[in-house]
């Protein structure tokens, strides 16, 4: 079902990727590490779940939401732990059983227990066992990291990820980012001195939906809920709700939930929509005022240039900021997907972030 706002399972409920799905089943067969990216919203965690499913090999999914910026090996092999209990049944117990003689593991019944301490668990070597036995099966083991971008304060995870991607054939690093920028600055791709410089790697981007497509997916999603929308609500609910597939899906769900469809209620999604985009902007301010008053600016001019965002600013402050701090200030926000940079000109990704921060101005 379209409009159910939990992350997708289904291949049937995935609209409009088998073009993602056929590169990604491709990319499994040859590819040591595959990067899934999108701005926020755009359907990255229901790409992979369904995408793992459908290449039919043993696959388990790292969620890194909730870690600290810098969270310690202890904190990985704990979400580690709790992935390996979550593979599908019918190759838990092969997997277990080629585990079950390692240093740090203990089986009871259907639960693998990891053991976090100094010297418990060695990654490298659960690795090296899970590609021996990912080749006798003559599979390859997914291991995907969900919201990489969330723990990239620390450098050892990707020398861990250089280690598997050039030790292991029978194994693939699946990695999602909803922080694109931010996501690539800790992977370090293009940098001689970075662990994973020069490793090859496949991108998969989520992008956003046409017009067109926002349109065909609502009509379809109200046919499979069975509520009426005309074509003026299902119009305006493209042309308030842009193209990104998370925003539709609210739409949907609500309307779900009414038993109806209506522009007032397209209304009603928009404001609680900009209110929950407005509150991710709302944590970067936490860090520094000045990208409150950078996103203020934006939403009130639409798009601006170097020059006038940096004036805005000092506007605002009363003195004069150093080149290097604005730029600062932009380039982050940039890498955070908050913001884009076409010709120059700055302006804020999500429009319904823009109606949450016009509502109600970030903290400055």
């Amino acid at each position: 079902m379209y409009f159910d706002p939990r992350p997708k399972n289904q291949k049937e409920d995935l609209y409009n990727r088998q073009r993602e799905l056929k590169q990604f089943t491709e990319a499994v067969t040859h590819s040591p590490l595959i990067v899934i990216t999108g701005l926020r919203r755009t359907g990255k965690t229901s790409f992979l779940n369904v995408a793992m499913i459908q290449s039919n090999q043993p696959h388990t999914t790292l969620d890194l939401r909730g870690l600290p910026y810098n969270p310690s090996r202890a904190d990985i092999i704990r979400r580690l732990n709790s992935a390996f209990n979550k593979i599908d049944h019918q190759w838990f117990s092969k997997l277990s059983d080629a585990l079950k003689h390692l240093r740090g593991i203990s089986i009871l019944g259907n639960e693998i227990s990891f053991d976090w301490g100094k010297d418990g668990i060695d990654l490298p070597e659960l690795f090296a066992e899970i590609d021996a036995w990912a080749g006798k099966e003559k599979k390859h083991f997914l291991m995907a990291f969900d919201e990489i971008q969330l723990v990239r304060g620390d450098k050892w995870i990707p020398q861990f990820f250089a280690h598997v991607a050039d030790t292991y054939r029978n194994v693939t690093l699946i990695l999602t980012g909803s922080e694109c920028g931010m996501m690539f600055d800790f992977l370090d791709f293009d940098n001689p001195n970075a662990p994973l410089f020069g490793r090859d790697y496949v991108q998969i981007q989520m992008v956003n939906f046409t017009t067109q497509q926002a349109e065909d997916f609502l009509t379809k999603g109200f046919q499979q809920i069975g509520v009426e929308a005309s074509p003026k609500v299902v119009s305006y609910a493209v042309q308030n709700l842009d193209g990104i597939a998370g925003w539709l899906t609210l739409f949907g769900s609500r309307c779900q939930t009414k038993h109806s469809s209506s522009e007032a209620l397209v209304d009603e999604v928009v404001f609680e929509a900009g209110k929950l985009a407005r509150e991710e902007a709302v944590k970067l301010t936490a860090i520094s005022k000045r990208y409150g008053l950078a996103l203020n600016y934006l939403a009130g001019v639409g798009q601006a240039g170097w020059g006038q965002i940096k004036a805005g600013i000092e506007a605002n402050e009363g003195h004069a900021i150093t080149n290097a701090a604005a730029s600062k200030i932009l380039n982050t926000l940039v890498k955070v997907a908050f913001i884009q940079k076409i010709e120059e000109k700055y302006s804020i990704t999500d429009p319904l972030m823009v109606k949450g921060i016009k509502e109600e101005p970030l903290p400055q």
